[in-house]
């Protein structure tokens, strides 16, 4: 019975994390392509897009099968570990905000769409280099 509810907390979070893709992909609308700005506009979306789907993966991966919580008592894991939440925590919200606040940059709008995405990108290279370096329990 253990393994049932198991199984189902998972298809739990499977389908919470799917349903929260699909709505930003609704919101967003990646293929709807700005006449001045079609190149960048599209790069932004997009890389907002994987980049949800790689903090999603990554988060689903870290609430069910990371091995050990980084804790530990010795000061040099500590401070390792406190640095990887600080990049998990800049991962959660500089590409969240960053796609929230684009609409309020109405000059320069290209730059800050390279610019973003260019974040969005070094993101997704430190969650998966976090992945890598985790011990996973699968």
């Amino acid at each position: 019975m253990n393994n049932f509810f198991q199984f189902l907390l998972y298809l739990i979070f499977i389908a919470t994390f799917l349903f929260i893709f699909i709505i930003a992909f609704i919101i967003l609308k990646p293929f709807r392509i700005h006449h001045k700005r079609k190149v960048s506009t599209i790069a932004i979306k997009l890389s907002y897009l994987i980049y949800l789907a790689v903090f999603l993966g990554f988060v689903y991966l870290v609430l069910f099968f990371a091995d050990n919580p980084i804790m530990e008592d010795e000061s040099f894991e500590f401070n390792v570990s406190a640095f990887y939440y600080i990049i998990v925590l800049l991962a959660f919200f500089l590409p969240n905000v960053g796609i929230m606040i684009r609409r309020r940059f109405s000059e320069n709008r290209i730059t800050y769409n390279y610019i973003m995405t260019f974040i969005n990108l070094l993101t997704i290279g430190a969650l998966i280099y976090l992945m890598n370096i985790m011990e996973w329990k699968l």
